[in-house]
């Protein structure tokens, strides 16, 4: 008797959570939601795929552009200028800060300093 009594409850709340998702079309609508988010990544993974593809494309026609008008020294020229751009920058954002401000923190921990052995290597 227990048992139906508490089977019987259960079908009662399926039906009451039914009725609740009736508007996400119960769960049909919630299979069709899935489905709907399976194929959304299969396109978007298809069309990261062609994006891939297109700039692989484009960038072999830029590298035979470069090579069929003899401009490589040029090429080079750039990426050489871009790479001391960078490291400039980079080394802008790596300043030190001096010794007084770190020791003004509640906390000052100091490195341990090298060994002979450190030193040799």
């Amino acid at each position: 008797m227990a048992n139906v009594q508490r089977l019987t409850e259960r079908v009662k709340k399926m039906e009451e959570w039914i009725k609740e998702n009736d508007m996400t079309g119960g769960p049909q609508g919630v299979l069709d939601t899935f489905v709907l988010m399976v194929n959304e990544t299969r396109a978007s993974t298809n069309m990261r795929m062609q994006v891939t593809q297109q700039m692989e494309n484009l960038r072999g026609l830029a590298f035979e552009f470069i090579g069929q008008h003899e401009l490589n020294d040029e090429w080079n020229e750039f990426l050489k200028t871009k790479e001391e751009t960078k490291d400039d920058v980079q080394e802008q954002e790596t300043e030190e800060v001096p010794q007084e401000e770190a020791e003004s923190g509640e906390e000052v921990v100091e490195a341990p300093e090298e060994s002979k052995k450190d030193k040799k290597e």
